[in-house]
């Protein structure tokens, strides 16, 4: 057995992959891990050390330093590729680049520097909190369902567009529901008048 570079997990001897935290590990002649495959962690020093990395996935890193969050690429390592200062704003700003550029990314504790293994990922440590994911665009079009087919088509699209953004898919139900009842009301009103004559 060994212990992962990346997040101190005991693994084969053999492994070329961390089951614990997907890290790809490539093994040196000597029996020794070398560390291309992530970021190689920075002299104490240095400016563009990670204190903590907050969350892994398949290609970047995201994490922190002393005054600064960043971005790390695992096949580039040394410095961050990208930099955002250690603010609300900041963190705002680094998690949108990241979530952008590695949609498939998990919760660490990966800690790199002197920091306690297994502390709490940076954006906790610093009292940040996790930005609600970005909200994609939605088509204009989903708005001829509730316009056209009243509650059903208000449903419809509020139960396809919810996750994406939840106030539109909200004004879509209650479009739909407004228009059927107006259209009850209009069917209520009218069919007495074609009955009586």
């Amino acid at each position: 057995m060994k212990t992962c570079p990346y997040c101190a997990e005991q693994i084969q001897d053999d492994a070329i992959k961390c089951r614990f935290c997907g890290t790809m590990l490539v093994t040196q002649p000597s029996g020794g891990v070398a560390f291309p495959a992530g970021p190689r962690p920075a002299a104490s020093g240095e400016r563009d050390e990670a204190l903590q990395f907050s969350h892994s996935g398949q290609r970047y890193l995201l994490g922190y330093g002393s005054d600064f969050f960043g971005v790390w690429d695992r096949l580039q390592p040394g410095a961050p590729i990208s930099r955002f200062p250690r603010t609300d704003d900041g963190w705002r700003q680094v998690w949108a680049a990241y979530v952008g550029m590695e949609p498939h990314h998990a919760e660490v504790g990966i800690g790199v520097g002197t920091g306690p293994a297994g502390a709490a990922p940076g954006w906790q440590q610093g009292g940040w909190s996790r930005p609600a994911p970005a909200a994609r665009p939605v088509n204009g079009a989903w708005w001829l369902l509730p316009i056209l087919l009243g509650w059903l088509g208000g449903l419809i699209a509020w139960l396809v567009n919810r996750d994406a953004d939840e106030k539109t898919a909200r004004s879509m139900l209650i479009v739909g529901i407004v228009i059927s009842v107006v259209g009850a009301l209009v069917f209520a009103l009218a069919v007495p008048s074609f009955g009586g004559g």
